[in-house]
């Protein structure tokens, strides 16, 4: 009994209990103003998909996010507010207590305050849960005990790592400041140090930096449950666990070795210091050649601008804050600053000179097991629900790897003519190798410019079936509603199964047939599918993602014809009233302006109401203006007005000849 009173004192907890029980009481009222009550709202509404909360992180998650991250971490704030105050330091630490003994009754008191809520609240929700039907398949009592279990642990991590946070700091302001710091610094940085990373070296992919990045902050996790089925894996777990006791620790070792009369310095231990100069010089610096680098559209001139000027301003602002004055500016300030531009000059050169030999490196084709080639936000969907996008075809392969190899010999037209091309698109090449290491790079790339290389690799039938519209074929829907291309008040909603079986089974076909020039074309599609899995009430309630019907897609058009749908599914000439044409000759302008405002840029317009002339007008309009100089206004029977471009060669010679 002795051992146990000697690791904490019910007296101080006692204490604390009395001095900030309200803090006890605010979460409890939040937390069921945030879950409960919002459940019993879901349940007195009309027309709610109630599959849509799939557990009790769907449920008002903006809020759940804001509160788990700020009445912790203000808990651990006021606890330990005492160690920021030299009287009351003084007063704490002069009363026949060890150090750990207290450390650790404030721990125990502000986990008393922040948990019990979190139990009340789950005890709240079970009957909530209980009492509404519709709930009952959908947020079982598993999911309600995950998600108790859950809040528990990123509760105590957020408010431990917050009393952790405040040991080496003298001042509540900047406990605060760093501990919202600390909790983002490992997203916020690696976003930064990978966006600046492919500045410098062409190719650079950030695909698995994007994979793993919402893992480095327990607030983007957290939020990322909003369209996560399956919140947080045990190996998660486990490791913000691990992490809860490893921060507990090191807040009670810091504890133990911090100076009393460091309370009201920014920083308690001067070993510290450094580490937070010169970090604060590196965040600001890759923050500043981040915003030059978009606000001179990756001009080189303004992105080392940015980095010189970043890094100045976070030194000079870290040592006022350390020194708690404007007046810093002596000669030791600079020789600090200038070994660390020297440092970072070296390493500049290093990644600039591609001493690792990064860009030129490509696998042989004897090492390669699979490769994928297309976006990689497709990608990224895929994987996460377990498909395999990498295609083993050697021939495949091969024609990915000559793409690669070409585009490796072009670097330097590439990247000069990169920023100029207005068409260029985002590539990411992967390939799996035989030791089961991926090896991926990115690329920004105008199609025109590697036409030949690229053609033979989109036009592989194992390119197409990792586009995100026929991946999305393969889902059970329930429902397709075809929506048309324009100003038109009409749409149809298929709901047969039959119906729906043999559409999507055309649909495949169509998008695996697909040519290079019909992948890559921007003439506008005759109208969209938009695909739903789950039931449909009401034409008002259609949900899902949607497909092109490209206007090359003759047989889904036949199929639409014979099944009576074809009229209502897309503008035809029939409902046109009237085109006219107009020619603008000062292409520059046209990335400033929509088609409609381009139209009236002309000078003069020629009218057209040939049906047949209208018709093949239709059939080659774009909404597309780039790169074009015909535009046209097509005018609706209901006066409706469309506008878009016409590519030149549709374009009729007598209408040629009136517009020069």
């Amino acid at each position: 009994m002795r051992s146990k009173k000697s690791f904490f004192k019910i007296g101080i907890i006692k204490q604390d209990m009395r001095q900030h029980g309200w803090i006890s009481l605010i979460y409890f009222l939040l937390l069921l103003f945030t879950v409960p009550l919002e459940l019993m709202q879901l349940a007195s509404r009309e027309n709610v998909l109630f599959e849509d909360y799939k557990n009790y992180f769907f449920i008002n998650t903006e809020l759940q996010v804001l509160i788990l991250h700020s009445i912790p971490v203000a808990a651990g704030l006021i606890l330990f507010r005492y160690l920021q105050n030299e009287a009351s330091v003084d007063m704490v630490h002069s009363l026949p207590i060890r150090r750990e003994t207290i450390y650790v009754s404030h721990i125990l008191s502000g986990l008393l305050l922040l948990l019990v809520p979190i139990v009340l609240t789950s005890i709240v929700l079970f009957f909530v849960t209980n009492s509404i039907v519709e709930f009952h398949s959908i947020l079982t009592f598993q999911k309600l005990l995950f998600w108790t279990g859950l809040m528990i642990l990123i509760t105590s991590m957020v408010f431990i790592f917050t009393a952790a946070v405040g040991m080496i700091t003298g001042m509540s302001s900047a406990q605060a400041v760093l501990t919202y710091i600390f909790l983002f610094l490992p997203f916020g940085l690696v976003t930064l140090v990978s966006y600046n990373l492919s500045f410098f070296l062409f190719g650079y992919s950030s695909y698995y930096t994007e994979q793993k990045l919402t893992y480095l902050s327990p607030f983007m996790r957290f939020f990322e449950l909003w369209t996560t089925p399956k919140p947080f894996s045990i190996i998660e777990v486990v490791i913000y666990t691990i992490l809860t006791i490893g921060f507990f620790l090191i807040g009670m070792g810091l504890y133990k070795a911090r100076h009393l009369e460091k309370a009201t310095e920014v920083i308690a231990f001067p070993i510290l210091k450094p580490v937070f100069k010169y970090g604060v010089t590196f965040c600001s610096m890759v923050f500043g050649g981040s915003y030059f680098s978009a606000a001179g559209s990756l001009h080189w001139n303004w992105i080392l601008f940015g980095y010189c000027i970043g890094a100045l301003l976070g030194y000079v602002i870290a040592e006022m804050i350390l020194q708690k004055s404007w007046r810093i500016f002596h000669f030791r300030l600079f020789t600090g600053f200038i070994c660390y531009s020297i440092i970072f000059i070296v390493l500049f050169v290093g990644i600039e000179t591609d001493i690792i030999n990064y860009e030129k490196k490509l696998p042989q084709m004897e090492q390669i097991n699979g490769v994928y080639f297309g976006n990689k936000y497709e990608v990224q969907e895929q994987m996460s629900k377990n498909s395999d996008v990498y295609s083993n075809s050697k021939p495949y392969i091969q024609d990915v790897r000559n793409l690669h190899e070409y585009i490796i010999s072009q670097q330097e037209f590439l990247e000069n003519d990169l920023t100029n091309q207005m068409d260029s698109q985002e590539m990411m090449i992967s390939y799996r190798l035989n030791n089961g290491k991926l090896f991926t790079r990115e690329y920004k790339l105008p199609a025109n410019l590697v036409t030949d290389q690229v053609k033979p690799v989109m036009e592989a039938e194992d390119y197409k079936l990792n586009l995100r519209e026929y991946t999305q074929l393969r889902e059970d829907i329930t429902a397709i509603r075809v929506i048309p291309n324009g100003p038109a008040g009409s749409f149809v909603t298929i709901t047969n199964r039959e119906e729906i079986t043999e559409l999507t089974s055309i649909l495949k076909k169509e998008i695996l047939s697909q040519t290079f020039e019909e992948l890559t074309s921007p003439i506008s599609p005759w109208g969209y599918f938009e695909l739903s899995t789950k039931s449909v009430k009401d034409r008002h309630q259609f949900e899902g993602y949607s497909i092109s019907w490209k206007k090359s897609y003759d047989a889904i058009s036949a199929w639409l014809d014979l099944h009576g749908y074809l009229d209502d599914a897309r503008i035809t000439s029939n409902e046109i009233a009237n085109a006219e044409i107009t020619k603008i000759n000062n292409i520059e302008a046209q990335e400033y302006y929509s088609a409609d405002e381009l139209f009236r840029l002309g000078e003069q317009a020629i009218s057209v109401k040939d049906q047949n002339m209208i018709s093949s007008l239709l059939e080659k309009f774009t909404d597309q203006p780039e790169n074009q100089t015909y535009f046209i206004k097509f005018t609706l029977k209901d006066g409706n007005e469309w506008y878009g471009a016409i590519p030149e060669n549709v374009v009729p010679e007598e209408v040629k000849n009136k517009l020069k």
